[in-house]
């Protein structure tokens, strides 16, 4: 298997996004795994559903604390 999720061509996704981005994000899926794993074989969690606890509110925080501005950066939110 080489890797690739589909053949090669310049057509976009059914998504929408792009080959880079859906390479992206699901390299970006895998590592958190990864990283998770890790954490709760170190003991950092009691098990996988504390560990997947923990890191949605990681997430829900980080979410409410940063948008994607005009440019596509990735920002802190200015307080209102």
């Amino acid at each position: 298997m080489s890797g690739r999720i589909w053949p090669r061509s310049k057509e976009m996704p059914p998504s929408g996004f792009s080959k880079k981005a859906i390479k992206g994000i699901l390299q970006f899926t895998a590592a958190c795994y990864s990283d998770l794993k890790k954490e709760v074989d170190s003991g950092k969690h009691k098990d996988f559903r504390a560990a997947i606890k923990y890191e949605q509110r990681q997430l829900k925080s980080a979410l409410s604390q940063l948008h994607i501005n005009e440019r596509g950066k990735l920002v802190k939110r200015k307080k209102r």
